[in-house]
């Protein structure tokens, strides 16, 4: 039994590895000495999880698509990052920011009023009208965030951390 256990922890750690690897190769990292901080304001950045950052060869590295093009965390992703940090490690981090989403933004419900004494065909249809007036993103987080789509941003978040108790708004 202890044989099994082992292999198989061995095998995740070489999946998430290769994980790694794939998302290094794919994405550019940044240096302490070329950001657009003082060392004082890093420190603070880490500590308090504003900025995300990752041990690569020894030293703390800063994936790139976290900054704007002035070298500023984007403020949608910054605004949430302490609470994703608290939650889940920074590569987890990395690796949803890069992982297509499906989430309902907001959804159509029918009146219960209009439901009495219909058929089930037309009930059937105003399903459909409620389906086709629902509001719905799919995309990667990281683009709501850098795109300043901080609503879709932000329920991107809640979907990851608090999936079961996500109140989504109705139109």
């Amino acid at each position: 039994m202890k044989v099994t256990h082992m292999n198989h922890l061995n095998a995740l750690r070489r999946k998430l590895q290769k994980k790694k690897s794939k998302f290094i190769a794919e994405h550019e990292f940044k240096g302490a000495d070329v950001l657009q901080l003082s060392r004082e304001e890093l420190d603070n950045a880490v500590e308090l999880n504003k900025i995300i950052s990752v041990m690569l060869h020894g030293k703390l590295q800063f994936p790139a698509f976290q900054f704007d093009s002035d070298g500023h965390v984007y403020s949608a992703l910054q605004d949430y990052l302490p609470r994703l940090l608290e939650a889940r490690s920074n590569w987890d981090i990395c690796f949803w920011l890069f992982t297509v989403q499906s989430i309902t933004l907001k959804r159509a419900i029918p009146n219960a009023a209009m439901l009495r004494g219909i058929s089930i065909e037309e009930m059937v249809e105003l399903g459909k009208q409620a389906a086709e007036q629902t509001e719905r993103y799919a995309g990667k987080p990281i683009d709501a965030a850098t795109s300043g789509n901080s609503e879709v941003f932000a329920a991107c978040v809640e979907h990851l951390l608090n999936p079961d108790y996500r109140v989504i708004p109705h139109n």
